[in-house]
Order: structure tokens, then C-alpha cells, then sequence
């Protein structure tokens, strides 16, 4: 009678080929934007989520590991999807989970911060609570809209001495009257600024600044599309036009709502435009949507900067009371010559 040793022995490669093409696959859901998926259906929705995408990644191979007790063909696999997601996970931590936190500010520190205001919901007196207590310079509040961007200024100039100047551009049609937009809150301590217009919106709204006397950081507040179906082309373009914008200007300094993360194509592949997020322990932390667990969210609001002009030291993820995302906060710090 034949033994079993040669059906297994048989069996051996395939199981082999198997769990390849599952580690393989388990890679490319981790990290699509290595062979450039991340910016392609259905990768563009899965990545944002890389804490629910390394658990369920850990489930697995746990799974598969409890039933390669009996069939051992399985322990390749849970071998493979282990290590997937081990990586992933080892990546979601440096990144940081934590809220973050931000060093005390120094002379020529300057502070920036990104709250989407969520169609102008958000409550006006939380967001000027975070500029006051975090001693925020620049202030990018994507869907907000002119009322409410002047009404926290008020806030902060009631309770700061000085209201920040206010820039403010629409999102759609002017002749909306209830059109929303992204405003740009600049504190009299950066000086005088003057809006340029540099970076055109499309879908959604972008506004430039830059010192008058040009002495001072060229500022930005972004708000690109969001990457559901219809609007995954100008997704695609707008994230590239703002993260371009960052790369090629000196001296910038940019936040709000990318609507991406750091594994989609824009933000992937920074090389002189620097993200925050990191700085403080909260990169991986999720800020939208605010009404789950920042550890299950994904982390689509951002704080960057000209590398060559500015260091983060400091980062945090914040709650903004009536808003559907968390605020980011950076403290930058002039590069040394």
C-alpha cells in the first residue's frame, strides 16, 4: 500500500505557489503605491485604513496558523501573511498612534494648523480654544464659509488682542449664496500677508499668501477633491497640484484637508516638501472620520513644509467640536544655516 509521503511531497510546491500568491497579494494591500495601485480603484479606498488593514491582515495569518496544526500546507501562508503583516504594522507605528504632541515654542518658530470645519458646522469657539491654546500662527479651515471663518478671527482677537487676517476663497459658484470654501488665518505676529492666488482650485478650494514685505513663510490652505468614483481624476490632479506647489516653492508652509495619505501617489514620494504628522507620534493616527476611533481612521489631514527652510518638531491630532475631522497641528522650525 503507498504511503502518504509522496501525495504530500507533491503537494509541497503547490502549497508553496499558494502562499506566495497570498503574501503577494497581502503586500500589494499594504503597500499598493510600491508598484503604483495606490492611486488606482480598488486600492484608493483601502489604503487610508492601514490600522483595520494590518489587523485583519494579523487575523489571517493568525487563522492560518491554528489550522497548519493540522494541515501543515497552511504554515507557509501564515508564515507569509505574518510577516505582511508585521511590516505593516511596524510601519503604522513609526508613523505614531499617539495624539502627538507639540515642543515649546521658540523665537522664529512658527506654528500651522489644518481644521476642517465640516460645511461650516464646526463649532467657531472650539477652533479659536485650539488656536489660543496652541499658540497657531496659520490656520487652513477647509469647508468653511466667510461668516464663519470671520467669527472664529473675532474669537481669537477678543481674547488675543489682535484678530488674524482672514483670506477666504469659494469652493463652487460665487453666485451661491451658500457656497462653502477654505480660509486661510494669518496671526499679526507673522506680519502683513497678501493673497496670490497661486494654485488654482478645481473641485475644491485652494488660497496662497505671501508676506508683503517678503520676509516670511509663503503660506497655503488646501482643500483637494475626494477620491470617490467620479472624481478620482481631479483627485488625482488637484493632490499632484499641491503637493507640486509645496516641492517647487521655498520657503512654504501648507495644511489642510489632502483628502490622501502618505501611501497615495501625491504624498508618497515627498522629497523637499516634509509632512509633520511624524514629528510628533501621529502620523498613523486617523483625523477623519472623527466620530470613530482615531486608531481605525485614516489620516487624510496634513501639515507640510519646504524641508530646506523648516524642521517639525512637533505634531498633534486634535477633536474640533461639530466637526467630522480631527484638526492637525504642527510647530515648524527655521532650518539652521
Amino acid at each position: 500500500m503507498p504511503t502518504s509521503r509522496p501525495v504530500s511531497s507533491a503537494r509541497r510546491p503547490l502549497s508553496l505557489v499558494g502562499a506566495g500568491a497570498l503574501t503577494l497579494a497581502a503586500a500589494l494591500v499594504a503597500f499598493p503605491e510600491t508598484v503604483g495601485l495606490g492611486g488606482a480603484r480598488p486600492w484608493v479606498w483601502i489604503v487610508p485604513f492601514r490600522v483595520p488593514v494590518g489587523l485583519g491582515l494579523a487575523a489571517t495569518a493568525g487563522v492560518a496558523l491554528l489550522a497548519g496544526v493540522r494541515w501543515r500546507s497552511l504554515l507557509p501562508t501564515a508564515l507569509g501573511l505574518g510577516l505582511v503583516a508585521g511590516v505593516h504594522g511596524g510601519t503604522t507605528v513609526v508613523r505614531g498612534l499617539g495624539e502627538g504632541h507639540l515642543p515649546p515654542a521658540r523665537p522664529g518658530d512658527v506654528t500651522v494648523a489644518g481644521a476642517n470645519l465640516y460645511v461650516a458646522r464646526a463649532d467657531p469657539s472650539s477652533v479659536a480654544d485650539l488656536v489660543l491654546r496652541d499658540g497657531i500662527d496659520v490656520l487652513a479651515l477647509p469647508e468653511t464659509d466667510r461668516v464663519l471663518a470671520d467669527r472664529v478671527a473675532e474669537l481669537v482677537g477678543a481674547r488675543d488682542g489682535t484678530p488674524p487676517t482672514v483670506f477666504w476663497t469659494a469652493d463652487g459658484d460665487p453666485a451661491d449664496p451658500e457656497r462653502m470654501g477654505t480660509a486661510l488665518l494669518v496671526s499679526p505676529r507673522l506680519g502683513e500677508y497678501r493673497s496670490t492666488g497661486e494654485v488654482t482650485g478645481g473641485l475644491k478650494a485652494v488660497v496662497t499668501a505671501r508676506p508683503v514685505d517678503g520676509t516670511g513663510p509663503v503660506l497655503v490652505a488646501a482643500h483637494t477633491a475626494a477620491p470617490i468614483p467620479r472624481w478620482l481624476p481631479a483627485w488625482r490632479a488637484e493632490t499632484a497640484a499641491v503637493v507640486d506647489f509645496c516641492e517647487r516653492t521655498p520657503g512654504v508652509l501648507l495644511a489642510g484637508d489632502l483628502n490622501a495619505t502618505l501611501d497615495h501617489p501625491a504624498l508618497a514620494g515627498l522629497q523637499h516638501c516634509a509632512e509633520a504628522a511624524t514629528a510628533g507620534g501621529s502620523g498613523a493616527r486617523g483625523t477623519w472620520p472623527a466620530d470613530r476611533s482615531a486608531l481605525l481612521g485614516a489620516h487624510i489631514d496634513h501639515t507640510l513644509g519646504d524641508r530646506r527652510a523648516w524642521v517639525p518638531v512637533g505634531s498633534r491630532v486634535v477633536e474640533v467640536e461639530g466637526s467630522d475631522h480631527r484638526a492637525v497641528v504642527a510647530r515648524w522650525r527655521p532650518v539652521q544655516e
